[in-house]
C-alpha cells in the first residue's frame, strides 16, 4: 500500500481486504483518502466522515455562498450578540 506524507494511499483491493482495520485506522487518523484499485485503476475511495462532510459542503452552493457573506461580515464588524438578536 502506497502514500507518503501529505498524499493520497493506494493499494489494491486484495491488500485491502487483508488489511481492512489498519487501513480503516489510517483513513481516521489521517483524514486522507484511501484509493482502493482493481487491476490497477481506481474503484472506490475510503475516506473519513469529518471528509465527506466538507465534500458535502463545498458542493453546496448557497451554503458556500452564505458563509462567504458570513466572513464578510465579521471582517465588517457587522456582529450582533445572541442577546441582541433574539432578546433573551
Amino acid at each position: 500500500m502506497e502514500g507518503g506524507v501529505g498524499m493520497d494511499a493506494i493499494g489494491p483491493i486484495s491488500e485491502v481486504r487483508a488489511h481492512l482495520p489498519e487501513v480503516v485506522d489510517k483513513v481516521r487518523k489521517t483524514r486522507k483518502r484511501f484509493i482502493v484499485t482493481r487491476q490497477g485503476k481506481a474503484v472506490v475511495i475510503i475516506i473519513s466522515p469529518e471528509e465527506l462532510e466538507t465534500l458535502e459542503i463545498m458542493a453546496d452552493a448557497d451554503l458556500i455562498k452564505s458563509l462567504i457573506r458570513a466572513e464578510a461580515d465579521i471582517k465588517a464588524g457587522r456582529l450582533y450578540t445572541h442577546k441582541e438578536v433574539f432578546g433573551a
